[in-house]
């Protein structure tokens, strides 16, 4: 299953049976916060909870047992394999569905509402089985190749950023159903979605989106460097050299003109 053609791959057994386990007791233990907190201690760092949804962002800082499951081998290599040698990590979120909530994420592309930033590619690391019945996602095979999409927002709802699709392409949609353990890798131009959970058991996931370094930007807090070689550093810096000079160039042509 080609990244390039359908826009996601598959990758298996990134976690192992003991890894499963440990996630799946330490993320527990998170999700009892909701219980006993009366506000979030790193409020000021980070956003805020969304135990209403089924989010909470930046788990990468927040506790470090999250920390080596973003730099799997087995998922970086294919990562600097699109990406180049060079990328960091531009978001990450603890991903669950519980059975209580209205939790339905309808047609989108990752970060869609900014469109002037490069590719990203996605990680979705299942920490339980990921089926039809608990809300596993859904894509649209190949639908990345057009880049982004006109959208619009629904104001008031959770999920407000949303795709408008027509029948014949709803109708070619997949789902992607993953035993723990297995990842998704996939383009953030990627057409996706997924359905409320409608079963007893948890849908939990790790999800990470690393972006080369051109463009460096982050929607919140610092990038974190995962992967980097130095020659890469060295031809950005004279990518931005060639920048400046082509800028100085064009204020003197304004300058001239103005003669």
């Amino acid at each position: 299953m080609s990244l390039e053609e359908n826009g996601y791959t598959i990758v298996r057994n990134v976690l192992s049976a003991q890894d499963i386990e440990l996630l799946r007791e330490r993320i527990d233990h998170v999700l009892k916060l909701e219980k006993v907190l009366s506000k979030d201690p790193l409020q000021e760092h980070f956003p805020p909870y969304r135990f209403d949804n089924g989010v909470i962002h930046d788990v990468y800082q927040r506790f470090g047992f999250f920390r080596k499951y973003a730099e799997l081998d087995p998922i970086l290599d294919c990562v600097e394999s699109a990406l180049g040698r060079s990328f960091y990590m531009y978001d990450n979120t603890l991903l669950y569905k519980p059975r209580d909530k209205e939790n339905e994420v309808p047609w989108h592309q990752d970060y869609m509402s900014r469109p002037k930033e490069s590719q990203k590619l996605i990680t979705w690391i299942a920490i339980d089985d990921a089926t039809k019945e608990n809300g596993c996602l859904k894509v649209i095979p190949g639908s990345h190749r057009a880049g982004f999409r006109d959208w619009y927002r629904v104001r008031g709802e959770t999920h407000h950023d949303r795709l408008k699709l027509d029948s014949e392409e709803v109708g070619r949609a997949e789902y992607v159903e993953l035993p723990a353990g297995d990842a998704i890798i996939f383009s953030n131009y990627l057409v996706h979605s997924s359905e409320q959970n409608m079963s007893n058991e948890p849908r939990r996931a790790f999800r990470i989106a690393y972006k080369g370094l051109d463009n460096a930007k982050v929607p919140r807090g610092v990038p974190i460097l995962i992967r980097h070689h130095l020659e890469d550093y060295s031809r950005l810096d004279n990518l931005e050299q060639v920048g400046k000079w082509r800028a100085m160039i064009h204020r003197i042509g304004r300058r001239l003109q103005q003669i």
